[in-house]
């Protein structure tokens, strides 16, 4: 019990001792994640910070642009990707150039970010399958960029830099977080959340982040983070859609309007895209 203290005060520090977003990413995380940011506002902040400016405008012409028709505006930009998924993607970048420099001493911290991609990649492809806008799959591939930074606070704070870093095995979804409690007092879902709070992230995306092992809890439930949780099956390349039956509560797949068949068009658009180089934010 006392060990497990002395982890919980260790992984607060760590987290409290973590670099903030710059001012001008933070103040446009807060306002929108808070729907207090119109997109003029938006607009001039950018417009003033030639570095973001160039990031947003980089950022929108890989998600948005089309062949022969570059974004070349911030006012275009927004128009087409919208204010809130836009800060998000922005948010993303700028908290992955964060961890790769605090968290370098992780000897496979490059497993991290193949397992954040491979899960960003699962998340885009079943929101495509369920129709969701083209904003709302940009929010959702965001989520599972940043969706396990907590177990990066977890490794260095119990002294664990040389632990391999390969996500979650299908069959502990949904125990990993009571074991990690009862082995370290907290779990990476938690930590995660704390993180993402602490760089103003939007309510929606620490939720979501907060609940990608544990979606439904009675009629609680998370869209995000059933989302999240879903992915670990669809990237999942031993699993299939008989499988998940078995496996997923009918009730999870009833609330995200979800069934076998869906299931298997995700896995194989999935891999699919395998092969074609994943945007790394």
């Amino acid at each position: 019990m006392e060990s497990g203290k002395r982890l919980e005060i260790l992984v607060a520090e760590l987290i409290d001792r973590l670099p903030p977003m710059p001012v001008n990413i933070d103040y446009l995380l807060h306002e929108v994640g808070d729907d207090f940011l119109h997109k003029n506002e938006l607009i001039e902040i950018v417009k003033h910070d030639p570095g973001l400016c160039v990031d947003l405008l980089h950022i929108a012409n890989d998600l948005y642009g089309i062949a022969n028709e570059r974004i070349e505006t911030v006012e275009k930009a927004v128009e087409e990707a919208g204010v809130f998924p836009l800060i998000q993607v922005v948010g993303i970048l700028y908290s992955q150039n964060i961890i790769k420099r605090e968290f370098s001493s992780i000897q496979h911290i490059d497993e991290y970010f193949k397992h954040s991609l491979d899960i960003s990649l699962g998340c885009r492809v079943l929101s495509e399958v369920n129709g969701l806008k083209e904003y709302s799959r940009e929010v959702l591939a965001t989520a599972g960029l940043i969706h396990d930074i907590g177990r990066l606070i977890i490794i260095l704070a119990s002294n664990q830099t040389t632990a391999h870093l390969l996500g979650t095995p299908w069959n502990k979804m949904k125990t990993i977080v009571h074991e990690e409690r009862e082995i370290l007092g907290m779990d990476h879902c938690i930590v995660g959340e704390q993180i993402c709070k602490k760089w103003s992230f939007s309510l929606y995306m620490q939720e979501g982040i907060l609940r990608h092992h544990t979606p439904l809890i009675e009629d609680d439930f998370s869209y995000l983070g059933a989302m999240i949780f879903l992915a670990h099956f669809v990237t999942n390349s031993d699993f299939t859609g008989e499988m998940l039956s078995r496996v997923l509560p009918i009730e999870l797949c009833e609330r995200l309007d979800f069934d076998i068949n869906d299931f298997e068009t995700a896995r194989n658009e999935y891999k699919s895209r395998l092969n074609i180089k994943y945007k790394n934010y």
